[in-house]
């Protein structure tokens, strides 16, 4: 009996220890939390900017909405995140906290590769067919004109508008294919028949044809522009079909 009884006193202790551990643990959890929303030391002090090669450091801060000052427990990643994607040149962007005090930025961008004109404005398009602004010039943009689509109701932020899906995939392989080619740049493409594509280097017309191949098609007609010293001429280069290339040079 008796130890029966010292059992349940040291149970009943051991219950009373377990309470107060608790309610010791609830008490410290809330004058932490308290703490963290409180000191300052936990105010954004810095944002980094990560990745960024076309849009300002400067630039993505002020579209995050990121306010330095406020208590980095409290911010919601997830809007300053949506603020940042409404910019057309961003692709995606990662935030995360790195506490005590700094916010993260990493973006990935879209590049500018083709424009298209709409009466007096520049429409800039990227690779897969992404309008990224209008603007009234091109100073201090190296870019490719982009025949075959029409302009005339494009909205920034939104892909172009066209009658034949083939032309995006088109343009999209095109970029890679300039991208892996060397020597000479691309003045024009024009994707008007989406199963014979055009290429220009200033007045010399790289016939393409469909788009299989396009890298090595495209190879093919730059070494023979260079070969043949045709980077100045009037003509045509026909890579279009399986055999050797052919060109011509108009007078």
């Amino acid at each position: 009996m008796v130890n029966e009884k010292n059992e349940l006193i040291e149970k009943r202790r051991k219950k009373i220890r377990r309470k107060k551990l608790i309610l010791f643990s609830i008490i410290l959890i809330c004058v932490l939390v308290t703490l963290c929303l409180k000191l300052s030391y936990f105010n954004i002090k810095n944002v980094v900017v990560n990745n960024n090669y076309i849009i300002s450091s400067n630039e993505i801060i002020k579209q995050s909405g990121i306010i330095k000052g406020v208590n980095i427990f409290t911010v919601s990643l997830k809007s300053y995140k949506g603020n940042i994607k409404q910019n057309p040149y961003i692709m995606d962007v990662n935030i995360h906290k790195e506490f005590p005090d700094t916010i993260s930025i990493t973006v990935k961008e879209r590049k500018a590769v083709f424009y298209a004109q709409n009466q007096n404005k520049y429409i800039i398009i990227d690779k897969n067919g992404i309008i990224l602004e209008k603007r009234d010039n091109l100073d201090g943009m190296k870019l490719i004109r982009l025949d075959g689509f029409n302009t005339s109701s494009s909205e920034i932020g939104k892909i172009i508008k066209c009658d034949d899906e083939r032309k995006l995939k088109s343009i999209s392989m095109l970029t890679d294919a300039v991208l892996q080619s060397s020597g000479l740049n691309l003045t024009t493409v024009d994707v008007s028949d989406g199963v014979n594509l055009k290429a220009y280097i200033n007045n010399m017309c790289i016939i393409l044809g469909s788009p299989e191949e396009l890298s090595e098609k495209l190879n093919k007609a730059i070494n023979i522009v260079l070969q043949q010293n045709l980077k100045d001429k009037k003509g045509y280069v026909d890579v279009s079909f399986n055999g050797n290339p052919v060109y011509c040079i108009q007078n």
